[in-house]
């Protein structure tokens, strides 16, 4: 049993809205993953950084307030290069009891008059 294979054209890399959004909401203390990735042939490098530092894309990483910003991931292979920005947005969690305004120490306590 014989199945034909048929060979891919040759294409730059390509990442878009799908494969990268660019936009992309976190939620502090949670494992969350940098959903990026690029299509091509040959299959393209991907490779992100914040800041200049290597962030790895489709791996899970523990959240923090720090992580929100931008993102740049370049993906190249031996037709070309594709660059995409991608913003993190990180929803903070807000415990109960944890640092809120209320009785003696708020806004205008003990000793206002």
């Amino acid at each position: 049993f014989v199945v034909p294979i048929l060979a891919l054209p040759a294409a730059a890399p390509r990442m878009d809205d799908g494969s990268c959004p660019p936009s992309q909401n976190w939620t502090e203390g949670q494992d969350e993953t940098l959903r990026c990735s690029a299509r091509g042939n040959p299959p393209p490098r991907l490779e992100c950084t914040k800041h200049g530092e290597p962030f790895p894309a489709g791996v899970p990483h523990h959240v923090t307030r720090a992580d929100a910003g931008t993102y740049h991931c370049q993906a190249t292979n031996s037709l070309g290069t594709a660059v995409r920005s991608v913003t993190v947005w990180v929803h903070c969690e807000w415990r109960r009891g944890a640092g809120g305004l209320g009785g003696a120490g708020g806004v205008g306590g003990a000793g206002a008059h």
